[in-house]
């Protein structure tokens, strides 16, 4: 028996409930798709976190076989080794070196083969990740850039030796190691080739919501927030000026806006009292 016209017209839908039920997904898609990238950018930063944690207990690992030395970040003579290389024997991963938000670019020749050429360079794969070391955090400029000894520090709970970094003008490559005092201050829009006063801001306002993934000298790791001073084209200037004609003659005292954030103790304490010895 075949259903009469009537009911056959009540179980299609019309045109306007069609609309209805396509714009309701797209209503839905709307609002779940940024939730679904930043979800996705939550699980990328606490990767990145996880790296640099491993890294940290790497140095930690390091110095507890070499008299309680940290490692030069730079290179140990005679070897001209980098620091990615002396700690391979603890992290057994060269992806370490790599800020998990961004992905890790195509080098001439390859990942290195490692260990069987961990006596030699590394060439770009070491100089250009996106994980950066302190030098002011591992290593003591006024001394010959000798490295630190780790039991002779004050603020090993709060003094940074790793963070994120980024060089937008280097395609997706970073920064091997950043120095001093500029990193605290961001010039947006800004990408010098050193890195050193931007690189890490930029990683931070780039991928990581303006805080930076950090490893500490005791071992954690955690998003550093609220350590950066964003300066409008002046980063340089404001660091040189304030260096130069106060810090130079041991005299701290805050005479531009950069050097008033950067001289607040849980600030200053991050980025490492660089001319400092004792610190």
């Amino acid at each position: 028996m075949s259903l009469s016209p009537n009911i056959q017209r009540s179980r299609a839908f019309t045109l306007i409930e069609l609309l209805v039920v396509i714009a309701i997904i797209a209503i839905l898609a709307a609002i779940l798709f940024p939730v679904f990238a930043q979800a996705k950018q939550a699980a990328k930063r606490t990767a990145t976190i996880s790296n640099v944690k491993q890294n940290a207990l790497a140095v930690t690992m390091y110095a507890s076989d070499s008299d309680d030395v940290v490692p030069l970040v730079w290179q140990r003579w005679p070897e001209n080794l980098f620091i990615i290389q002396l700690l391979y024997p603890y992290t057994k991963n060269i992806d370490l070196a790599w800020d998990a938000s961004a992905p890790i670019p195509n080098f001439a020749g390859g990942r290195p083969t490692v260990p069987t050429n961990a006596s030699g360079s590394w060439g770009n794969w070491t100089s250009n990740g996106t994980l950066g070391w302190s030098n002011g955090g591992m290593t003591v400029p006024i001394q010959g850039h000798r490295p630190r000894i780790m039991s002779a520090q004050e603020n090993v709970a709060e003094l940074m030796i790793l963070g994120a970094c980024n060089i937008p003008s280097r395609q997706g490559r970073g920064c091997f190691a950043f120095t001093e005092t500029q990193p605290s201050c961001y010039e947006p829009n800004t990408a010098l080739e050193r890195g050193d006063a931007n690189s890490p801001g930029d990683a931070a306002h780039r991928w990581h919501n303006k805080g930076l993934p950090a490893a500490i000298m005791d071992g954690h790791a955690y998003l550093a927030k609220g350590m950066f001073y964003v300066g409008r084209g002046d980063c340089n200037a404001q660091t040189f000026e304030w260096w130069s004609g106060k810090s130079s003659r041991g005299d701290y005292t805050p005479n531009n806006a950069w050097s008033t954030h950067y001289l607040t103790p849980r600030v200053l304490n991050f980025w490492g009292t660089w001319w400092d010895g004792a610190k």
